[in-house]
């Protein structure tokens, strides 16, 4: 007698164990340069700036703003958009993903392609999450006529072009 095993265990245990030789990380990440991971981590987290004479010369001279005498610091306010919209959008990703490990578990998919997927979605959610959803707190006037647009994230587009992701191998 010759028994035919036909339920692709070793396929799908092959499949999984690839899928764990991998790993996915997202967002602005460290070949985005020095400046724009400060960008991001300032609207991520907020920032205090000491008022320097200095700063107020400039501020002066070149926006007509002149700070109080009493102003040591200058506060730019948390606009998370990564924790954000994890928080708000996790499920959604979380549904693709599934999704996207039932076709990884039935052959249908790499598991290099699952993580690219998941990575393009997890990136294409944030920055989605950025433009649309973050807007408060509001710009201060002085930072809406210096950019023409008081969406709080969105200057000319490089910080939401950096949002991305990488496939790394464990």
């Amino acid at each position: 007698m010759t028994v035919d095993d036909k339920s692709k265990v070793p396929e799908i245990l092959s499949n999984l164990k690839e899928l764990e030789s991998y790993q996915v990380a997202v967002g602005i990440l460290s070949k985005s340069g020095g400046e724009m991971l400060m960008i991001a981590n300032v609207h991520e987290f907020g920032c205090s700036i000491p008022v320097t004479d200095k700063m107020r010369g400039f501020l002066a001279y070149n926006y007509g703003v002149h700070l109080k005498r009493d102003t040591k610091v200058i506060k730019i306010p948390e606009r998370s958009f990564v924790r954000s919209s994890y928080d708000n959008k996790s499920s959604e990703v979380y549904d693709k993903g599934e999704d996207l490990l039932t076709e990884v578990v039935n052959g249908n998919m790499s598991a290099r392609a699952f993580y690219e997927l998941l990575g393009q979605t997890c990136a294409d959610t944030i920055r989605e999450y950025m433009v649309n959803e973050v807007n408060s707190p509001a710009n201060s006037s002085l930072t809406i006529a210096n950019k023409g647009s008081s969406n709080p994230l969105v200057d000319s587009g490089q910080l939401a072009a950096a949002i991305t992701y990488e496939i790394r191998g464990r």
